[in-house]
């Protein structure tokens, strides 16, 4: 069944997903104040739209009762721990492509692995970290920002800043059942780095 996209979800994959690729011969140039205020309003509007008003492929949750229990567990635990980071917690979706974003055993701050779609140059996932300050993550390419059930990854690409959106966050599994597809080498080289980080897939131990 096809859906009709959001604007901003077009362009979107049109780039391949800007939020999620690895940057390559370019520097990174983040949104102005302005022009992150204008994407922050854009994507609030977006979030508040009442079903079929706009979020098309995001209007409906097809979350199981039990993952949306498990994931309210989990953030809640986190939330003892690190509230700043707590609401990013989980696997958001996109039209196709992921962001599994993990709490992490410094205070601030995020793991994340965005999962895409494979071709010749990519394994179809990537690692990052970012830091959370005034209620956004910020990695070396973009921004996160999140309201409710939508989160909004907020690029520059060509120029031209842009958002993509992502909904309706699932429990998060393992990092290594969750690259299950991607060769052994790889997938180790990623899963070193997310150990490195000090990030987690697993309930905070007990203070």
């Amino acid at each position: 069944m096809k859906a009709r996209l959001p604007i901003t979800i077009t362009i979107s994959l049109g780039i391949l997903a800007a939020t999620s690729l690895p940057i390559i011969a370019q520097s990174v140039r983040f949104p102005t104040d302005a022009e992150l205020q204008e994407l922050i309003e854009k994507f609030r509007r977006f979030a508040a739209s009442p079903p079929g008003g706009g979020r098309g492929l995001y209007s409906t949750d097809r979350r199981t009762r039990v993952q949306i229990q498990q994931l309210t567990s989990f953030v809640k635990a986190w939330s003892q721990i690190d509230p700043a980071t707590a609401p990013f917690l989980g696997k958001w979706t996109a039209w196709e492509e992921t962001k599994s974003i993990y709490p992490s055993s410094v205070k601030g701050r995020v793991c994340i692995i965005d999962g895409f779609i494979p071709n010749e140059n990519n394994i179809g996932f990537s690692f990052d970290q970012g830091t959370v300050s005034n209620g956004r993550i910020k990695t070396d390419s973009y921004i996160l920002i999140h309201q409710g059930n939508y989160l909004g990854g907020v690029f520059v690409y060509n120029n031209e800043p842009g958002i993509n959106e992502y909904a309706w966050p699932k429990p998060l599994t393992n990092p290594a059942s969750l690259m299950g597809s991607v060769p052994p080498a790889k997938r180790n080289q990623l899963l070193q780095q997310f150990k490195e980080a000090g990030c987690t897939a697993s309930l905070p131990k007990r203070q």
